[in-house]
Formats: C-alpha cells, sequence, structure tokens
C-alpha cells in the first residue's frame, strides 16, 4: 500500500509540473518575455523628417509597417513619400534583426538595396529602436542619381 501511495505521489508531482511548464509555454508570445520580433511588430504612424544637405523635409502622416518573420527579425515597409518628380516609392527592408526585453528593444544596422519598377536603384542603411511601443527608425537612402544620401528620421507609436 506504501507503494501505491508513493508511486501516486510521483504521478501526481510529475502532472503538476508538466502542466506549469505547459502554462508557462503558452503565454510566451504575449506580453512581458515575448519574442523580440512579435514585441515590436505592427503598424506605426507618425512624421518623419528627412534632410539633404543641410535642407529639411517634414513627411506627415506615414504608416511604417513592420512584420515579424520570426522571433528575432522582422521585415520593415517604408511607405512612398514626397512629391513627384522626387516620389520616392515604397520599399521593404528584409531580414532586421530585433533584439531586446520588455519593452526596450533594438534593430540592427541592416543594409538595402533594390530597383524601383521604374528602373531607378535604391541604397540605404535602417538602423532603430522601439522603448516601451514608441518606434524610432533612422535611414541614410541613396536613390537613383542622387549625389548625396537622404538622411530620415522617423518616430512614432504603435497604433
Amino acid at each position: 500500500m506504501k507503494q501505491v501511495k508513493k508511486l501516486f505521489g510521483t504521478l501526481l508531482m510529475t502532472l503538476l509540473l508538466t502542466a506549469f511548464a505547459a502554462c508557462s509555454e503558452d503565454n510566451k508570445n504575449d506580453g512581458p518575455g515575448a519574442p523580440a520580433a512579435k514585441s515590436v511588430a505592427g503598424s506605426y504612424t507618425g512624421d518623419m523628417t528627412c534632410s539633404v544637405m543641410g535642407d529639411e523635409s517634414v513627411f506627415e502622416d506615414l504608416t511604417f509597417e513592420m512584420e515579424a518573420t520570426d522571433d528575432a527579425t522582422v521585415s520593415v515597409t517604408i511607405p512612398s513619400f514626397g512629391e513627384p518628380p522626387m516620389k520616392m516609392p515604397s520599399m521593404t527592408v528584409a531580414d532586421v534583426a530585433v533584439s531586446g526585453t520588455d519593452g526596450f528593444y533594438t534593430l540592427a544596422s541592416t543594409e538595402f538595396k533594390g530597383t524601383t519598377a521604374d528602373g531607378k536603384s535604391y541604397s540605404g542603411i535602417l538602423t532603430g529602436n522601439s522603448e516601451n511601443g514608441t518606434l524610432t527608425l533612422r535611414f541614410n537612402l541613396n536613390y537613383g542619381a542622387m549625389p548625396m544620401p537622404l538622411i530620415c528620421t522617423f518616430t512614432a507609436n504603435k497604433k
């Protein structure tokens, strides 16, 4: 009888420990401690300031999208901005590494390049951070035949 009670006690403890471990895994993707990329993923709408050789322009009400591609990387979509003939097309920066926890995240410096539908090349470097839901992105953009980079800063709260 003692062996049955001991076996039953061991079995009960094993079941309880398994249940607690399963609960902690279920809560892994939300709240504090969630994977970094999933914590910063979302839509951010705000203003962006860009300058070229000291001339500054403000582009209002732009929405940047950040999509988690796995637990540690995001894809950042920079929206189209500006007016013709200097209208910048929308572009996506893939594989941006994200690190951090509990509301404080860093987006690693990431080089990007591509070609627009009309054949213009672009390249740049994007970096940023997110603190308690406020995203700040900085990127330098070389577009077409522009001799100097466009230096942009975007700050917004997560929608």
